[in-house]
């Protein structure tokens, strides 16, 4: 069957990803905070996180399901698939930060974190605590089996992959949820219903006013099943453009576009705005449910342009949409790497171009007098992308491949034996 090919969804799920990158890294490049709005426009990195969820199941829709509505869906295929797509990246990025983190700790029981909270809230943020021998076991025992998104109080190690955690739980129940969801008769009305069940925890915190709850709002921000409702629409939104292809192309007319567009600017502008003026419990509000019909909206209409996916720029379009989950994980550690390089560097022209003396201890003392500049984060952003396909093309895929070919040729000796046992 001929399957099409989302090139502008690519592009999507690549920018979603550098969104995300700017979100975590960009406030330690020079002081952000004193432009508001592009310190606030860079605050809402949970847009990026539920659009890339909701893009997820838009597209195992389309893979797995189709219009056969998952009759044909093998579950055992699908999971190892989906593992060796995904563990791959989790564990060996986990293997690249868990030394880092020990080193800057100065040793596993050095280790501390800091129960999550509303950043938007005001005051200051909770005190920091030693995670132990225990808590490194208990936490690194999560990570291994990408469990750690269950964690309400705190995110350690390598805290991005949280989002891996969440979808290797959506990829687990996809194949039983899936199918039905594609046999939905009003996929715009389920899209409604799931929203506003969706956005249930959010009000309550909003009338609440809850912004500083450790748990909640480990919940709220983490929590698999809090999130799955973003998945889902997904999925449904994939039977939105199966089914009203009419409605759709009136949407996405010229006119129409510009509308799109300036509706999923206006929400986007709204938030950075209410980070920079208003903050406490809105933080909810936006983050699960009030943005929703703009990322869905996004979505579907990357979805419906379709570029020809026979040029340079669709093919680079696809190796950087599949890097996308390699940039989620691996961005953490690579710019802990990169500020030691930065201010080494930095320490070394400033060492070289005054009168310090030239040593390696004056060259290490200097490193650490050193604040990232801002001109240097183009480099380190280029770099990310550069490492993360690499990444990606060598060591990842050629662990998935070997992974797929390994189980799914057990399980196809394992039909085999049957087959011929029962003959």
């Amino acid at each position: 069957m001929h399957r099409e090919k989302f090139v502008a969804l690519d592009w999507l799920r690549f920018a979603l990803a550098i969104y995300l990158v700017l979100f975590h890294t960009l406030k330690e490049y020079g002081d952000i905070k004193a432009v508001q709005w592009i310190y606030s426009s860079m605050s809402l990195g949970f847009y990026s996180t539920s659009t890339f969820f909701i893009l997820s199941g838009f597209l195992l829709a389309h893979v797995y399901i189709g219009r056969d509505q998952g009759r044909h869906l093998d579950y055992k295929r699908f999971w190892i698939k989906r593992f060796a797509s995904l563990y791959p990246i989790h564990i060996l990025a986990l293997i690249i930060v868990l030394p880092l983190v020990v080193i800057n700790a100065g040793g596993i029981t050095q280790i501390t974190v800091t129960p999550n909270t509303n950043d938007w809230a005001e005051g200051g943020s909770m005190a920091s605590h030693a995670l132990g021998t225990s808590g490194f076991l208990s936490n690194l025992l999560l990570h291994l089996s990408l469990l750690h998104a269950w964690s309400p109080f705190y995110t350690t190690f390598n805290f991005a992959t949280w989002s891996l955690s969440a979808l290797f739980f959506f990829y687990l129940i996809f194949p039983f949820i899936g199918p039905a969801l594609a046999r939905i008769h009003r996929p715009l009305l389920a899209l409604v219903a799931i929203g506003l069940i969706y956005a249930l925890p959010a009000l309550y915190m909003f009338l609440t006013g809850t912004n500083d709850n450790v748990v909640a709002h480990g919940l709220m921000h983490r929590n698999p099943l809090f999130r799955l409702p973003e998945f889902l629409a997904g999925v449904v939104l994939h039977q939105v453009y199966l089914r009203h292809k009419l409605l759709m192309a009136t949407l996405f007319s010229v006119r129409g576009t510009l509308a799109c567009i300036g509706f999923i600017l206006g929400c986007f502008a709204f938030s950075a705005w209410i980070h920079a003026e208003v903050r406490g419990s809105w933080y909810y509000l936006l983050h699960n449910g009030l943005l929703l019909p703009s990322q869905l909206l996004l979505v579907l209409m990357c979805a419906w342009f379709q570029p020809n996916s026979n040029t340079a720029q669709a093919r680079l379009a696809a190796r950087l949409g599949v890097a996308s989950l390699s940039i989620f994980a691996l961005h953490t550690p690579l710019n802990m790497v990169s500020s030691k390089i930065e201010k080494l560097a930095q320490a070394s022209i400033e060492m070289f171009t005054t009168q310090a003396p030239v040593s390696l201890s004056s060259l290490i003392q200097l490193a650490g007098e050193q604040t990232r500049e801002l001109w240097m984060y183009p480099f380190f952003l280029a770099g990310v992308v550069v490492v993360c396909v690499l990444f990606q093309e060598q060591l990842v895929n050629r662990m998935r491949m070997a992974i797929q070919e390994r189980l799914l040729n057990r399980q196809k000796r394992a039909r085999h034996d049957l087959y011929h046992g029962h003959a």
